[in-house]
Order: C-alpha cells, then structure tokens, then sequence
C-alpha cells in the first residue's frame, strides 16, 4: 500500500510563524494512507465531531512513479488538529493524532507535472476570503531535492504521495466554512483545486 509523505518547513515564512527555526535539511512525518480523501467540487468533508480546533495547510502534493520520480502533481490540504499538536508538542511526544486522523489529507485532482515546478503557484481561500498564497519558488528545497532526501532512507512506492509543505498564514477552520484552493500554472491556469464545505 502507498503512503503518504509530508515534508515539514519548507518555507522559512511559515517555520518562523509557527515558533521554528528554518531547517538546513528536510525533514517528513508520515500520514496513514486512509487519512487520504478526494471530495467532489462543491462537496462536503466531514471531521470528526470533537475537533476544536482544525487548521488548514495548502501544499503542493506530488504522486511518484516505479522511477521515484513525479509522475502527478495536485492541490492538497495537509489539515491539523491544533490543540493536540500542541499538547503533544510541550510534553516532548510524537503528534501523530494531530496529524493522523481521518480525512486529514485532502487532495484535488491529480495530472500531468509542467516541465518546471517553480513557475507554480497556489492560493487557499476560506469563506472567499485568501488566506494562503505562495509560489513553489519560495520554498527553501525544491520537490526535486525533497523526493531525492526521502530516497536515501524511506521505502518508496509507486503511488506514493508527498506533501511539499505549506506556507505562511495557516489558521483554524469551522464547521459551515467554504474552502477553496487552487494550483495554477504561469499561464494563470488552474490544474487541481478544491471546493469543499467543512461539516
């Protein structure tokens, strides 16, 4: 069965906003495979009904092939049960079940890479309000060097997936929230995004 990647800090805004420092080299933590879900545009995702507190994170997410190479590209949300996050965080404890649980993985449509990544951007929208936007230049290591860090010691598949990180402005979402992101080409062009009312 694939898995789920997720590469932390990858851009310096983002690891400051969030009381980090930027790392010199990338570091990931994983996703269960069946925290993946891929809703209908216009659709609904339901979380589980004692969150408090759930924040977005929009990240580029990259399907790899039997080479280990980008075979997709598309919009994802790398969602986080904040308040538990924090806990497991000041007690020195893995924050797996921030991370983890169900539908904490929200992916668009996947398709074909452009021949370079870096001329994509992508945007988080809440109740048509922005609240995410960078471009994949910014980040601190490119999906390239991310894949080939990964490479040197984690057992890759085909099919596996691998969140890029997220930029800075990451805050909550409620319950009736509607949540719109897009990943666009140089061209203005969107090629995945999301559309979805959290319930």
């Amino acid at each position: 069965m694939p898995s789920i990647w997720c590469a932390l800090r990858t851009f310096d805004a983002h690891a400051k906003e969030m009381g980090g420092a930027p790392l010199e080299t990338p570091r990931f933590f994983l996703k269960p495979w069946a925290a993946l879900t891929q809703p209908v545009l216009g659709g609904e995702v339901k979380i589980l009904s004692h969150f408090e507190e759930i924040h977005h994170e929009i990240e580029l997410v990259i399907e790899l092939n039997a080479n280990m190479e980008i075979s997709q590209i598309g919009i994802g949300l790398d969602l986080t049960d904040r308040k538990t996050q924090s806990v497991a965080k000041s007690e020195g404890m893995p924050w797996a079940q921030a991370k983890g649980f169900v539908k904490s993985a929200i992916v668009g449509k996947l398709s074909a890479p452009p021949t370079n990544l870096n001329q994509l951007h992508f945007e988080l929208f809440v109740n048509d309000n922005m609240r995410q936007s960078a471009s994949i230049a910014e980040m601190c290591f490119t999906p390239v060097e991310l894949i080939s860090e990964l490479s040197k010691w984690a057992p890759l598949e085909t099919g596996d997936l691998l969140f890029c990180g997220t930029p800075s402005g990451v805050g909550p979402m409620v319950r009736g929230d509607r949540v719109q992101a897009y990943l666009l080409n140089e061209d203005e062009i969107c090629i995945s995004e999301l559309d979805f009312i959290l319930i």
